[in-house]
């Protein structure tokens, strides 16, 4: 007889880390300008030169659209917070 407990405790467990919770920061390490397309990129596990290539030609297509979006989020999207140090 299979122990079904175990296969239960692995499927839980599965369960857990995909409802991990993200929040939205500005990146503090990965920007250029205000951090807004690092956070995105670090958010959506994309590679943020990608995210700036492709914002470039929407803003372009746009004709500045995206630039008004850009400036809207940095005033909506918080700061990354500080790590403090233990030391």
């Amino acid at each position: 007889m299979i122990d079904s407990g175990t296969e239960m405790d692995s499927t839980m467990e599965e369960t857990m880390n995909q409802d991990e919770v993200k929040i939205l920061f500005r990146s503090r390490d990965d920007y250029m300008f205000a951090g807004v397309i690092g956070g995105l990129a670090y958010f959506w596990g994309k590679n943020s030169t990608t995210l700036r290539i492709l914002f470039l030609g929407l803003s372009l297509i746009t004709g500045g659209l995206a630039i008004i979006v850009y400036l809207i989020l940095m005033r909506i999207i918080p700061l990354e917070p500080e790590i403090e140090s233990s030391s």
